[in-house]
């Protein structure tokens, strides 16, 4: 028989079960990461420079060059790629040594016109209502959680709702966990509405089942649409969304979507129906319809009678089966159903009203990216700007230099990414070209292109944002054979001010 603990020993183990048990649910990673984050903010430029550049494991001796860029809101358009009539850098890449320095070399003021667009504190966003399933799993886990991005396009980027709403359904979850989830996103500032999934219904069937949860929300009637997303599908252009959907008159049945941008997924589904990443939008009078169609209904082997094994694909079905209502193509949303090196859809110039796929079929941060409309606004995220000397920024994500000019037409995307079989070249240059158009080829490797990818971003007051570009030396992308490589990393740090 083991022997009875002290008192004090009885409490100080009590203690240490209620500290893992809050290490646990607050999911101890992700609070140092956000600690850190927050950090950032009070951190002098320089401080904040070597510590994003120590998150790459670069030393202190780096290739260094940078612009404070004042944005004037007073263009007519967002335009593909703005052209501008001055050298990005007028004083080349300097040497330094950031264990040396006691502050980073002043940059010069370069001015930009942009066009005029609302920043997250200035958009209402009433008038939607989403909807999502995923697992309590990836929700917590801080490599899959959706809270850092959702608070993009969900809040007004201080930790209160935009108005729109939302209900997320979590599978595999305990009272405590929905308690968990709903304490966070309420911290985010996000106006959510938790629940647990059914766990008699398979996946298809949770996600019809959403339409009948947004249909029965309570705050349904002061909503124009109702849209079901994937748990890593990004809005960037919240208001310019809102302006598009404007053109539709919500008290009709409307189901609007896009499709996959692989055609030949197209042909073998045998179905124009909406792809669930990008982004499904539906009115009050579908929603009503779908809540009372028996769309999952099952045959007595258990499959379902309106046979899909794809929760898009059964909504489509019994929206074809039950009503009159037919698909509204909006191809400005995205599926991405792509694979590899997303940079040529990213650096097109084009204004994609959504993403997905973004932490699994390729890699790209929303997050720091989309900062920068804490200054410029929202219309300046992913906006080319071309200068003199052969450099094109693409807000938020990259600035590439062409050395050897510029012998391509900027307006063809760039054909970075893949269909996934490299064997199969005729697959390869044709399954994108209904949503792309004609790609031109891929850079990499030849030389002609030199490309620095964002790696952090922060803001620094009202209306300023502070973009850090990061090129390392080893990156043989950018590199033709033989080429000998450079002996050090190269950082470009960028400021927005008005």
């Amino acid at each position: 028989m083991l022997p009875r603990m002290s008192p004090p020993v009885r409490w100080i183990v009590i203690l240490f079960s209620v500290i893992v048990v809050y290490l646990y649910y607050s999911d101890f990673s992700t609070t140092l990461l956000r600690r850190n984050k927050d950090a950032h903010t009070y951190l002098g430029e320089l401080e904040y420079v070597r510590l994003l550049l120590k998150s790459k494991n670069v030393g202190s001796d780096i290739e260094y060059a940078s612009r404070t860029i004042r944005y004037i809101p007073d263009a007519a358009e967002r335009k593909s790629i703005t052209s501008v009539h001055e050298t990005l850098f007028p004083q080349l890449f300097t040497k330094i040594s950031l264990s040396e320095k006691t502050a980073l070399p002043a940059s010069k003021l370069l001015d930009l016109h942009v066009k005029q667009s609302p920043r997250l504190d200035e958009i209402d966003a009433t008038s939607l209502l989403f909807g999502v399933s995923t697992t309590f799993e990836r929700f917590h886990d801080a490599r899959t959680s959706p809270v850092n991005e959702w608070s993009r396009w969900l809040t007004d980027g201080n930790g209160k709702s935009n108005g729109a709403g939302l209900v997320l359904a979590l599978l595999n979850s305990s009272t405590s966990d929905i308690e968990f989830a709903t304490q966070q996103l309420a911290t985010a500032g996000i106006n959510a509405t938790v629940i647990p999934s059914n766990v008699e219904l398979d996946m298809p069937g949770r996600y019809v089942d959403l339409v009948n949860m947004l249909y029965h929300h309570p705050t349904k009637n002061l909503r124009k649409w109702f849209v079901l997303i994937d748990d890593d599908t990004f809005f960037p252009y919240m208001h310019e969304l809102q302006r598009t959907l404007s053109v539709y008159n919500p008290s009709l049945p409307y189901y609007i979507g896009t499709f996959t941008e692989r055609m030949d997924w197209m042909l073998s589904n045998h179905a124009p129906f909406a792809y669930g990443g990008g982004g499904i939008f539906m009115s009050l009078p579908t929603m009503k319809q779908i809540s009372e169609a028996p769309c999952l209904k099952k045959n007595e082997d258990g499959t379902y009678f309106l046979n899909a094994d794809q929760g898009d694909r059964l909504l489509y079905n019994c929206i074809h089966e039950y009503t009159n209502i037919r698909l509204t193509h909006l191809p400005l949303l995205h599926q991405l159903d792509q694979f590899g090196d997303p940079s040529g859809f990213y650096e097109s110039g084009r204004q994609p009203l959504s993403l997905h796929h973004y932490k699994s079929w390729h890699r790209f941060s929303p997050e720091p990216s989309h900062l920068v409309s804490d200054a410029c606004g929202e219309d300046c995220v992913l906006q080319r700007f071309r200068f003199a000397d052969e450099y094109i920024l693409t807000n938020g994500y990259s600035l590439a230099h062409y050395p050897h000019g510029m012998n391509f037409d900027p307006e063809l995307m760039e054909h970075t990414f893949e269909a996934g079989d490299k064997n199969n070249v005729d697959l390869e240059e044709t399954v994108f070209s209904y949503a792309f158009g004609q790609l031109r080829p891929d850079l990499t490797k030849t030389g002609q292109k030199k490309s620095w990818e964002l790696i952090g971003a922060r803001r620094e007051g009202p209306g300023r944002v502070k973009q850090v570009y990061f090129l390392h030396r080893d990156d043989d992308r950018w590199r033709s054979e033989g080429e000998i490589p450079s002996d050090l990393d190269s950082v470009v740090v960028l400021n927005w001010v008005p």
